[in-house]
């Protein structure tokens, strides 16, 4: 029974083999059908409509962690006007080169991991809120959805 038991697995195996690799069963030979099918492909990648300058800003203050992240990487590069449109009106003011150009300095000793560990979500006057804690547990700032976009509501980087 033994001898007989280790021709029929290989039989088994053999077989098993030449289904899995039977071109005519497994194997779309038609390059036609390639051909076609890369073409649509192409060109409707080429006919998507590319984003829009507010589109890209708009995404990256659509959760509070892209928005913290875009924050973080307008105060290494010192923009301040861009860094004042992430800002609620009711701190944006507060925004000046002096405190940017600080906080630029200053940038280069954290890492976004330090700034986020997480975000308690609430609600505060009907708007929506996420409360950004970082590593060591302090609070970093609390955000605001406004129109979409999560605003930070303190100048989180001073």
């Amino acid at each position: 029974m033994r001898k007989a038991a280790l021709p029929v697995a290989l039989l088994a195996l053999g077989a098993l083999s030449a289904a899995c690799s039977s071109p005519a069963t497994n194997t779309n030979t038609s390059t036609t059908a390639n051909t076609t099918a890369n073409s649509a492909n192409v060109k409707a990648s080429n006919t998507a409509p590319a984003a829009t300058p507010a589109a890209r800003t708009t995404g990256s203050l659509a959760d509070p962690k892209s928005s913290i992240a875009y924050q973080f990487e307008l105060v290494k590069a010192g923009d301040v006007e861009k860094l004042k449109n992430c800002l609620t009106p009711r701190v944006r003011d507060g925004v000046t080169k002096e405190v940017v150009d600080k906080a630029q300095g200053q940038a280069a000793n954290y890492t976004m991991d330090d700034l986020y560990a997480s975000a308690e979500m609430g609600e505060a006057d009907g708007k929506k809120t996420a409360k950004v804690k970082m590593k060591n547990g302090r609070t970093l700032t609390t955000l605001i959805e406004t129109d979409g976009q999560w605003l930070a509501d303190t100048i989180w980087f001073k």
